[in-house]
């Protein structure tokens, strides 16, 4: 019998490699850089998104500027009509108050009144334009639809005949109200308008059409920007 031949015993087991922990400064310096440079796109956008988000400051901001802005330029048309005033701005005009009259503005009284009673003008514009949502709709309507119109009363006293009427008709002469008040203002502010800037005082029809639309965009951007400003808050 043969003594086995002696080997010596072998270790299979691989070396683990060693993760290097020194840090990459390279990787790191990158990083920073692109961060340094996409700070100012980062910002930027952030500042844009805050004009375009719903019930955001900015949204407010530019509702706040439009309604101001808006309510100005009706302001001119009020300020010549009723008041006799000089044109507070040179668009369509021969003359305007220049920059010296506008450092005057702050210290007129009547150019206050005019600026308020425009603005009074814009806002219940704005009411009619903006209207009521749906949810508030519906609201209205169930609180009404509980109560039940009866048949009409017949064979009784005419006062009792008269009062199912107030109760059919309920609510109907504040209806009636409002549109006659928003009608009201609509006129006014539409007459103001033209009188004070009359489009059709030139021959050019380039000049007649450019007169009109500056008057529709003087009426109706004081009660657009009412109407974002309201939404927003």
């Amino acid at each position: 019998m043969k003594n086995a031949e002696y080997k010596p015993p072998t270790n299979d087991l691989q070396p683990i490699p060693t993760t290097s922990l020194k840090p990459n400064y390279i990787e790191i310096l990158a990083q920073w850089i692109v961060d340094l440079i996409a700070f100012p796109i980062s910002f930027v956008t952030h500042i844009f998104a805050q004009f375009v988000t719903p019930g955001s400051s900015g949204t407010k901001i530019l509702g706040a500027m439009g309604f101001f802005t808006g309510t100005l330029l009706s302001t001119d048309g009020i300020w010549q009509t009723f008041f006799g005033g000089v044109p507070l701005f040179p668009w369509f005009e021969t003359t305007w108050i220049g920059w010296i009259g506008w450092l005057q503005l702050p210290f007129n009284p009547i150019f206050w009144l005019s600026f308020g009673m425009s603005a009074l003008v814009q806002i219940m514009e704005a009411r009619t334009l903006r209207g009521k949502t749906p949810q508030q709709a519906k609201e209205e309507l169930e609180e009404h639809r509980q109560f039940a119109l009866g048949s009409k009363p017949s064979g009784v006293i005419d006062l009792t005949t008269a009062l199912w009427g107030d109760y059919k008709r309920a609510g109907m002469k504040e209806r009636h109200s409002g549109g006659l008040i928003a009608l009201f203002f609509w006129i006014f502010d539409l007459s103001a308008t033209f009188i004070s800037r009359n489009p059709f005082r030139y021959t050019n029809p380039g000049q007649i059409l450019a007169c009109f639309a500056y008057n529709i965009v003087s009426m109706m951007s004081g009660e657009i920007g009412y109407t974002i400003w309201k939404l927003t808050k």
